[in-house]
């Protein structure tokens, strides 16, 4: 895919196909991380906190769309809206095999930070008894943050290796966090060398030359 000359490279969504149900557990620097992964997977269900119920009009959203909200900031305000709290949207999960996209820290970080990295992706987890597969990214250089800008380059997505149903919660959450993290920053050095080198005269030119 590609926009506005930034290229997209997702990798590894052939694993979570073969899963036959599976969690991605993504970083977040983007408006884009979201599209990126259903552009793949049309029918990815999504989990979002219940912070997001506090917008108006939002609930009647989030029925019509089928998402998962797990516990946040709001205490028990997600599963007092009938139909779409945790544990009647994992029924659904359940009964449809969908998979299901979560970023467990929460909202956005700016490329090279991070936020805590929240229990509810554990406890998603262990409803579902699902794979949980980390989803690394520098799509934040290319489209940062809470931005609209895209700037040209190949940003990359690279769904890892999974973390099979079993772990307890804290060295589930131990490994996934240094999964993500630990590629997502090399993928950020990555990407930092691409943005580096495209903006050298000699790389406009080239450009320019070879559209």
């Amino acid at each position: 895919m590609a926009v506005c000359g930034l290229k997209l490279r997702v990798e590894g969504m052939d694993k979570v196909e073969a899963a036959g149900g599976a969690i991605l557990a993504a970083k977040h620097q983007s408006y884009g991380d979201g599209i990126s992964l259903v552009s793949r997977r049309a029918d990815l269900a999504y989990v979002i906190g219940d912070h997001m119920l506090r917008f108006p009009l939002v609930g009647s959203i989030l029925k019509s769309t089928e998402a998962v909200v797990v516990d946040n900031v709001a205490g028990r305000r997600a599963n007092a809206v009938s139909g779409f709290g945790f544990h009647a949207g994992c029924d659904r999960l359940r009964a449809d095999q969908r998979d299901v996209l979560i970023f467990p820290e929460g909202g956005m970080s700016a490329v090279g930070r991070k936020q805590r990295y929240r229990r509810g992706v554990y406890k998603l987890y262990a409803e579902l008894d699902r794979p949980v597969f980390p989803v690394a990214t520098n799509l934040g250089l290319y489209w940062p943050e809470m931005e609209w800008v895209l700037h040209p380059g190949e940003a990359r997505v690279e769904i890892l290796d999974p973390i099979e149903p079993g772990l307890d919660p804290s060295s589930f959450m131990r490994r996934l966090e240094d999964a993500i993290e630990t590629r997502t920053h090399e993928l950020v050095q990555l990407g930092r060398a691409d943005r580096a080198r495209r903006s050298k005269p000699d790389a406009r030119s080239a450009a320019e030359d070879h559209p």
